[in-house]
């Protein structure tokens, strides 16, 4: 620890890269939280098309990434259907690399010293720019509203930043909806379930709300930048359409 005068401060040389997505959505070593409710299209979202975009290099619906490579750790489904819908999506978008790891662990906590550790070799193996953790529900132990339980969680994520020079994206969910007179209220950051610390912690938040899912087979999301913590303007909402049979997104129906 030391601290710098500003002369030293401006003489210190920062890192080569520091944005991953462009307009600072994702900087290096940055952190972002992705959530919505249940079926939203997040783990597509997020662990397919942005994590195959900013391997290669990729615009982000608009925003420019710069290649880095990224490490995909999901505790939600087995890695039959992982497999399926990695190939689905390369297919549809034709897209690869070599520059993206994909681990389906189901009973890998990382909030345990066991867990992390685990990921941690894992981390120094591929010496990935990006760590996506989906979701952040079934990947911890601990409760989600405990503040002290969940405060040493991010403080493992925040040695892994440090550790790593890497950005840490995290896939969430919503809390229970509150409703009255038919009407459902959305308070912004607040509806991310658990701890008050996920929304002070995170540089990003966007929030996925899926709006219309037809008989073509036709997914329509909005995505809204809730939070931006290096964002020097107003990022204004996306509005995006997937196609089922291929995985492949577009803004405002533009490939």
């Amino acid at each position: 620890m030391k601290g710098l005068t500003p002369e030293e401060l401006i003489a210190w040389t920062p890192p080569y890269q520091k944005t991953i997505i462009g307009s600072n959505i994702l900087i290096a070593q940055g952190s972002m939280m992705v959530y919505g409710k249940e079926e939203t299209w997040k783990s597509m979202l997020v662990g397919l098309d942005m994590s195959f975009k900013i391997a290669n290099g990729l615009d982000w619906f608009g925003y420019p990434t710069i290649p880095s490579s990224v490490y995909n750790f999901q505790t939600e489904i087995p890695q039959s259907p992982l497999r399926d819908r990695v190939i689905k999506y390369m297919t549809g978008n034709h897209v690869t690399s070599k520059n993206i790891w994909f681990s389906s662990e189901l009973y890998m906590k990382v909030d345990k010293g066991w867990g992390y550790a685990e990921l941690e070799k894992e981390l120094t193996r591929t010496k990935p720019k990006v760590l996506v953790i989906d979701n952040i529900s079934s990947s911890v132990s601990g409760k989600l509203v405990d503040d002290y339980e969940m405060g040493l969680f991010l403080d493992r994520m925040d040695m892994l930043r440090d550790k790593f020079k890497l950005a840490v994206v995290i896939i969430h969910h919503t809390r229970i909806p509150e409703h009255s007179q038919g009407e459902t209220f959305h308070y912004g950051t607040d509806e991310a379930f658990g701890s008050s610390r996920f929304p002070r912690w995170f540089d990003t938040i966007i929030y996925v709300a899926k709006v219309n899912d037809n008989d073509a087979g036709l997914v329509s999301l909005d995505l809204t930048f809730e939070k931006t913590r290096f964002a020097e303007e107003r990022l204004k909402p996306l509005h995006l359409t997937v196609r089922r049979s291929d995985l492949v997104f577009s803004k405002d129906g533009n490939s």
